[in-house]
């Protein structure tokens, strides 16, 4: 089962954790300097660690990768909307399971992601770290002892470190106390994105939290320190929940169960207002008065209702009205299947 169809700690808020390590290889330029030949030869040398029997990696060239294809691995964040620009030399090596991912020629050469459901740092450093170990045994990784990883943008060099959680703050956003939240994050030096990450809109009420220096920072001041900030979150979200539901009850189950009426009998449904609505059903399950729908099925929604993952389940790409209506199709058949155990 994908990584992504299953819950984990604190998962009422916290939807998945991802770590993701960036690592260059010397004697070559950044990608965004190099020239066709160079992404080659630097794709080659990381094929020849990660295509073998012992690694099971699915192999993605981007350059011959449909559209849909390269946009719904975007929508599921196993790839960046840089890497599925599809130049030559870009690929990726995505595990069985969707945990783990590769990124070749992107803005550095080497990004290594791994991800876990839920509230797991340690878990998901863990696994990247490993996989980055082996690399860096095997190739001769832009390193400077006064400095640390060398990297594309000066924000990553040191640990090469990215730590990010996509949390789920209908309240704090319903409530109007996100933007203070926000501010508070920037201040202390986190950066508060989308879901798709940089310049993407919070749809579905869905934030990602990550880490934005790691330059004279160690590996273990950078997982503790947003431990503590996502902790933090964590009790200010659950405590506007029972504050909103408290003053406002019937509003709130009403708004819940007429998203989930929407979701279930709507024969188009936009990109845009199927998050939204998911999030609503996720709210009221959260606080515990919505057992329509368990979450199984909430993880199927959110990570299949994508324009480029309805495009791609369909094998066609559509538009528009089309587009709209298989959506709605999609998630009318995940909400009346039989609720099935956790």
């Amino acid at each position: 089962m994908s990584w992504y169809l299953e819950t984990g700690k604190d998962s009422d808020v916290v939807l998945s954790t991802r770590i993701r390590l960036a690592r260059n290889i010397s004697g070559y330029r950044f990608p965004s300097k190099m020239i066709e030949e160079e992404r080659k030869e630097v794709a080659e040398q990381v094929k020849t660690i990660l295509s073998d029997e012992k690694h099971s990696f699915m192999e993605m060239n981007m350059y011959v990768l449909p559209d849909a294809d390269r946009k719904s691995l975007v929508e599921k964040h196993l790839i960046s909307e840089d890497l599925a620009k599809g130049a030559v030399g870009q690929c990726a090596y995505i595990s069985k399971d969707e945990s783990i991912s590769v990124m070749v020629n992107e803005e550095d050469h080497i990004r290594i992601q791994a991800m876990t459901p839920g509230f797991a740092l340690d878990d998901a450093y863990q696994a990247a770290e490993k996989l980055a170990i082996e690399l860096e045994e095997s190739l001769p990784i832009a390193f400077s002892e006064k400095y640390g990883f060398l990297t594309a943008c000066p924000t990553n060099t040191g640990t090469g470190l990215r730590a990010s959680v996509m949390v789920h703050l209908p309240a704090l956003t319903i409530s109007g106390k996100i933007k203070q939240v926000m501010e508070s994050l920037n201040k202390a030096g986190y950066t508060v994105r989308g879901r798709y990450g940089e310049n993407s809109q919070a749809f579905g009420n869905l934030y990602q939290i990550s880490n934005q220096m790691t330059l004279g920072l160690t590996e273990k001041n950078i997982l503790a320190s947003l431990s503590r900030i996502v902790e933090e979150i964590n009790t200010l979200e659950r405590k506007m929940r029972e504050t909103l539901y408290t003053s406002a009850k019937e509003k709130v189950e009403d708004r819940v169960y007429r998203s989930l009426g929407e979701l279930t009998y709507a024969r188009l449904m936009g990109e845009k207002e199927a998050l939204n609505r998911i999030s609503d059903l996720r709210l009221g399950a959260a606080i515990g008065f919505m057992n329509e729908v368990n979450g199984k099925q909430l993880m199927q929604l959110s990570s299949n209702v994508g324009d480029a993952s309805v495009q791609k389940m369909n094998h066609d790409t559509l538009q528009g009205t089309k587009l709209d209506e298989r959506r709605a199709a999609f998630i009318r058949e995940i909400l009346t299947k039989t609720n099935e155990k956790e």
